[in-house]
């Protein structure tokens, strides 16, 4: 833990010289990006050791505040999300500096360095946290530095609607997590999560009501389905190393705490392990089908993110079915496909945040339509893109095919099992669907701005991916390389997690992704990435001197022009017209400028009219407000006595 406290210290350091030097620029974005890389690097430290066996001591404070006395230490779960905590923190903050640095010429850049330099803090004191209070003070801390890092560019439309959306949403869910610990707590000394897991088997209800606001509060900040509608907005408007780091790591904080829940209460009931396993599954569907409907290149990327939290929550899902069915080897599968997409979606989603950042910076829009060719102007770029969209879509020999490789084994198995928990294998059929809408997705994004010829003269870009916006893409390319390569990096760890949390390390030792070690897959996996490197030789060499370049046929026009090309909303629109149009969002704009553009039914038809009367009855009760201080004293006084009547009548019926 010291190792731990060292790096968190450094980050909150770079945090304060990034503010206080901000007269002195150089200077101060240099010492700020050092600070932070070698705090990031030394919180990897005992995360890594505790991933390989080595044990850590905990840590605890005394306080006088309620809720007893602060815990903090690293299990192998908080050091799996730890350890991606730190590798995104590193890509995104030399890229960061680079990415902000001509905002210098009419804005202050030390407060949002700053501020995501406690963004970063705060994800690890959420990870390390082992009580309710120090746990959410890192949560509301987490919550506040992101909201001012999503306003940053509150001149643009849009940005300040995105803010205030997300603000409500996540502040929804912290009360959720508040009303969760202090029912969980009641039957406990203290609100320390050693004490809460023998406290479960007290709880209310049986532990429903904690298991609701557990899925709900965390739900909400994961951004599944229906709690997602702050996401795209959210992260479009964000700064692109703030999108990465935000859909990297701070949605997986959600991720985070379901299976911490899970583990201090136990295999849950069979009906709370289906709810988590049908939102996976819609989130899932419905994020890749809006994300087909985005033009903006950023909100693509966000809604492409619901869909990628609702795949880890089909594996979380499944995890719980086979905790709840007693199936030990379904629920490794299950839950290690969760912990390796989370790992995965982190490293190859920051990746595309970056990429597309790169060419917003270069190009100056994030229209789709306006983009396009940009593969011969920016080849570092298009090169990082092309793998992070390998990635995403699952294919090897990149990282994204070890999750969900792991998951649709875990379905097939689930679907030869008995009982109701068959129908789980239906998950397995979803996954293909999912990935055939997913490729759809990335082939559109990728060819309508990166190939072709140009579509407009005025989004021509200036230069390729410079300095720090070149190396983090290079960290976090040759990570998807490494996982996808030698997946027994990431599948050793993750297995005994896995088998943690389903209560049966013998099942990991039994049937390992369905009866192959880890080395078996890594084995597997380079040799399919041998075998296309030699069949690729092969035609390279047969085709040598065969082939012929020719300008593209252009239908009888003398020359072809850019409006000859298919654009991004025509590669969509046969796949729209397959769904129902209930599912896709409609052109225009919603009223408040909450969110521009296309957006979903939950936000069109849920949110809007909600927050429409939320105001008008915030409207009406402001007649309360009459400045008065003998009217406000009279509400204190009735407030006083309605309390101490329910205190008299309470403590009379529960006398003797």
């Amino acid at each position: 833990m010291p190792w731990l406290g060292a790096g968190v210290m450094l980050i909150v350091a770079g945090a304060v010289l990034a503010l206080a030097l901000g007269s002195f620029p150089r200077l101060s974005d240099g010492l700020f990006r050092s600070l932070v890389l070698a705090g990031c690097g030394l919180a990897a430290v005992p995360a890594v050791g505790v991933l390989l066996g080595t044990g850590l001591p905990a840590v605890s404070f005394g306080t006088t505040l309620p809720g007893g006395r602060w815990h903090y230490g690293m299990d192998p779960l908080s050091a799996w999300f730890t350890l991606l905590l730190c590798i995104v923190a590193a890509a995104t903050v030399g890229y960061g500096v680079t990415y902000l640095a001509p905002e210098r010429a009419h804005r202050r850049v030390g407060a949002p360095h700053a501020l995501f330099a406690l963004l970063v803090a705060s994800m690890a004191g959420v990870f390390a946290a082992r009580a309710a209070v120090p746990f959410l003070l890192a949560w509301e801390l987490m919550a506040v530095s992101a909201y001012f890092l999503i306003v940053f560019e509150h001149d643009r439309p849009g940005v300040r609607g995105a803010g205030m959306v997300y603000l409500v949403l996540t502040h929804a869910g912290t009360l959720a997590l508040l009303g969760m610990f202090l029912a969980w707590g009641r039957s406990a000394p203290d609100l320390s999560f050693a004490h809460l897991t023998p406290a479960a088997a007290r709880a209310i209800g049986g532990g429903i009501p904690i298991l609701l606001l557990a899925l709900f509060g965390f739900g909400v900040k994961a951004g599944i389905f229906p709690f997602h509608f702050w996401l795209p907005a959210a992260h479009a408007a964000a700064p692109s190393h703030v999108s990465a780091l935000l859909s990297g790591v701070m949605i997986k904080t959600g991720v985070y705490g379901l299976f911490r829940v899970l583990s201090l209460l136990g295999a849950p009931p069979p009906w709370w392990a289906w709810t988590v396993l049908l939102l996976g599954l819609a989130s899932a569907v419905l994020g890749v089908l809006w994300a087909l409907t985005q033009r903006d290149l950023k909100r693509a990327l966000a809604y492409s993110s619901v869909d990628n939290i609702g795949i880890i929550f089909l594996g979380l899902g499944l995890g719980a079915l086979g905790n709840a069915y007693h199936q030990p080897v379904l629920a490794v599968l299950g839950f290690a496909g969760a912990l390796l997409h989370a790992l995965n979606h982190a490293l190859f989603k920051s990746l595309l945040f970056l990429g597309a950042g790169a060419v917003v910076r270069s190009t100056g829009t994030r229209e789709i339509d306006r983009l396009g060719g940009l593969a011969s102007a920016m080849p570092r770029t298009a090169a990082a893109f092309l793998i992070g969209s390998i990635a995403i879509v699952g294919l090897p020999a990149l990282n994204g095919f070890i999750g969900e490789w792991t998951l649709v084994r875990g379905f097939l198995a689930a679907g030869g099992s008995t009982g109701p928990f068959r129908l789980a294998g239906l998950g397995a059929a979803a996954l293909g669907l999912i990935g055939a809408l997913t490729l759809a997705c990335f082939v559109r994004l990728g060819t309508t701005v990166f190939l072709g010829t140009p579509r407009d003269p005025d989004a021509l870009p200036t230069d390729d991916a410079p300095g720090g916006i070149g190396a983090g893409l290079a960290l976090l390319g040759g990570a998807c390389l490494v996982i996808g390569l030698l997946p027994v990096v990431a599948m050793t760890p993750v297995l005994g997690i896995a088998g943690t949390l389903a209560e049966s390390q013998a099942a990991v030792a039994l049937s390992p992704f369905g009866g192959f070690s880890p080395w078996a897959v890594t084995a597997l996996v380079l040799g399919l990435g041998l075998l296309s490197a030699i069949v690729w030789s092969i035609r390279q060499g047969a085709g040598r001197g065969m082939v012929r370049s020719s300008v593209t046929w252009a239908c009888g026009y003398p020359a072809s022009t850019s409006r000859m090309q298919s654009t991004a909303e025509s590669f969509s629109v046969p796949l729209w017209r397959a769904f129902s149009s209930r599912a896709l969002p409609p052109s225009g704009e919603l009223p408040g400028g909450i969110a521009p553009g296309r957006d979903d039914f939950v936000l069109r038809g849920i949110a809007a009219p909600a927050w429409k009367r939320i105001r008008r009855l915030g409207a009406e009760l402001r007649l309360l407000q009459q400045g008065r201080v003998t009217t406000y004293l009279q509400y204190i006084i009735g407030t006083v006595v309605l309390l101490l009547g329910y205190l008299f009548f309470a403590g009379k019926g529960s006398a003797p």
